[in-house]
C-alpha cells in the first residue's frame, strides 16, 4: 500500500519520503514490555511500520503499573505484558500490524523481521542476539536498550553498511 499523506506529512517533512517508504514496509520486533520496551512500541506504531511484534512473556506484576501505562490493576498475575498492551497498542495506528508473540525469543522470529529491539534482556542473551542479527546478510537491525531509572544505556547495530 502508499503513504497515508495527510497522517504522515510531518513525518514525510521530517524524515523524507524515500526514509518513510521504506518505514512502512519494515516488520519490527520489540521485546520487553516494561516503560522502556512499551514507550518503543507506542512511538514506534504512531511512526508507521508496516507490523510491529510485541514480546514479553512476565506476567504483570504491580511495579509495572508505574511505567507501563497500557497496564492495569485487572492484569496483575492473570496476562503477560504483551497480551495486556496488544489490544490498546493496535488502536494507535490502524496502518500497522500489531502482534503479540508468545514464547521464547526464536531466530525464525527474529529473522522474520527487519529491526529487533530488546530490553530488559541479560547482557549474554542481548551478545547472542547481537550476533545472530550481524551474521544475516543485510544485517537485522539490531537495538538492545535499558533505562534504570534516571540512567539507561543503548547499543545500536545496523552492521557495517
Amino acid at each position: 500500500g502508499g503513504i497515508d499523506m495527510d497522517l504522515y506529512s510531518r513525518q514525510i517533512g521530517t524524515f523524507g519520503l524515500e526514509t518513510m517508504g521504506k518505514l512502512v514496509q519494515m516488520k519490527v520486533l520489540i521485546s520487553g514490555l516494561r516503560g522502556l520496551g512499551a514507550e518503543a512500541a507506542k512511538n514506534l506504531i504512531l511512526a508507521g511500520p508496516k507490523a510491529v511484534v510485541l514480546h514479553d512473556d512476565g506476567q504483570v506484576e504491580a511495579r509495572d503499573l508505574g511505567a507501563n501505562f497500557y497496564l492495569c490493576e485487572a492484569d496483575i498475575g492473570k496476562k503477560s505484558r504483551a497480551e495486556a498492551c496488544v489490544d490498546q497498542l493496535k488502536q494507535l495506528n490502524p496502518y500497522v500490524s500489531v502482534s503479540a508473540h508468545k514464547g521464547p525469543l526464536t531466530e525464525d522470529l527474529v529473522a522474520g523481521c527487519a529491526v529487533a529491539v530488546l530490553t530488559d534482556t541479560a547482557q549474554a542473551e542481548l551478545i547472542r542476539w547481537d550476533n545472530f542479527c550481524r551474521s544475516w546478510s543485510p544485517a537485522i537491525g539490531f537495538i538492545g536498550a535499558d533505562c534504570f531509572g534516571l540512567a539507561g544505556r543503548v547499543f545500536v547495530d545496523f552492521g557495517d553498511s
